[in-house]
């Protein structure tokens, strides 16, 4: 009797998701093709770097091809109910999404990344693996096919591990490159980047059992989806308006190949054997920290270089080098220092005022000091009066 009443209800469950499945698709498939269509029409700024338009383009592209499995799968009437067929189109589709994606990041973040040529050959390798899966299917035994996918399954593991590791290494390449330049914290224009990647990765490895899930896995995959598009839409849209802030890490100068060399050339390690040039520089920064240069706002290194009469990479050796710290935690120590010098100096000094005197402003400088010193100002004032 249990059994009479539970199979009517089981029925029940899975044609009401099937009927979620299907009017989460009717709305998935116009959303993400917009999403799609505006990046992949919509004209860049004209002084955008090249990079940063193709990865525009390829993120719409990578859109538009999910709104066309949508599409296709809707007007099919639903997902294959051959099981081989379904997990191999699926693991198919999971793939070039995140490999896609992976470029159009990392070309995000660095004008340097070849991403036509990137492409190419993940379309190259995504083709191969269509090829394989679909000569499973049509010539393999029945009994063999499961394990060939799940042979892929596992290739598809690795390549999402892969694409992740690709990309956090472009990306804190790119981070540490912005600290070694700015004075401020300007990895919040990037950050989306970064919680993107932890979202796709997410959805990667999920994708290895949602794949072979049935419909209930696959309603939930694609309402994330259409959440995840559309952060990242949004994401990248204020990206561009804001990109020219880290333009020079994005975009570097021609020529910086070139200071590198000269750099190597004209100065050695910083160490005990420094040349006078070496010496001349040291004087020059020591007397540049005696005049409070660092108080500066929004300091770079390219301003300090050429007020010191270098080139920014011998410079960022110098400090990294001699302090152990990158450009702008350099900057940080030295404007904090100076911070607590003036907060018990002067108690009639307001904390805002000596944010200002220290080049941050006021949030800013509450954010640095309490992470350095694992309290507020106000406080540390009141421990050392």
């Amino acid at each position: 009797m249990l059994g009479g009443i539970l199979l009517p209800l089981q029925a029940i469950v899975i044609f009401r998701m099937e009927t979620a499945y299907y009017h989460i698709q009717l709305v998935s498939f116009p959303l993400t093709f917009v999403y799609g269509l505006f990046f992949l029409l919509d004209p860049a700024p004209k002084d955008m770097f090249r990079n940063h338009v193709l990865a525009r383009r390829l993120f719409g592209a990578t859109l538009i091809i999910w709104a066309v499995y949508i599409a296709i799968t809707w007007f099919l009437g639903g997902e294959m109910k051959d099981p081989v067929a379904r997990v191999s189109v699926n693991l198919s589709r999971f793939y070039i999404f995140g490999s896609l994606l992976e470029i159009a990041f990392s070309a995000l973040v660095d004008n340097r990344f070849p991403i036509v040529r990137k492409t190419r050959d993940r379309l190259v390798l995504w083709g191969m693996f269509m090829a394989v899966m679909a000569l499973n299917i049509l010539f393999v035994p029945a009994p063999v096919q499961k394990y060939v996918v799940i042979a892929a399954a596992l290739y598809y593991a690795y390549e999402v591990y892969a694409i992740l590791r690709r990309y956090y290494r472009v990306y804190f390449n790119m981070k540490r490159d912005m600290d070694n330049y700015y004075s401020e914290n300007v990895s919040n224009f990037t950050r989306w980047m970064l919680l993107s990647s932890h979202g796709l990765g997410i959805i990667g490895f999920s994708g290895i059992g949602l794949a072979f899930a049935p419909t209930l896995g696959l309603l939930i995959y694609m309402v994330a989806g259409v959440v995840f598009f559309t952060y990242m839409s949004y994401s990248l849209y204020r990206y561009t308006l804001s990109v020219g802030h880290i333009k020079e890490i994005v975009m570097p100068a021609g020529n910086e190949a070139e200071e590198k060399v000269q750099a190597e050339e004209q100065h050695p390690p910083v160490g005990e054997d420094a040349n006078p040039a070496f010496a001349a520089l040291e004087q020059k920064v020591d007397e540049w920290i005696e005049n409070r240069g660092y108080t500066v706002p929004a300091l770079t290194i390219q301003q300090l270089a050429a007020e010191l009469g270098t080139n920014r990479t011998y410079l960022s050796d110098y400090v990294n080098s001699k302090y152990s710290l990158t450009f702008r935690n350099w900057i940080a120590q030295l404007r904090i220092d100076y911070s607590k010098r003036l907060l018990i100096g002067n108690s009639a000094l307001s904390i805002n005022t000596i944010a200002e005197m220290t080049g941050y402003s006021y949030n800013n400088f509450i954010t640095v000091f309490t992470k350095m010193n694992r309290i507020s100002p106000s406080q540390w004032r009141k421990e050392h009066s």
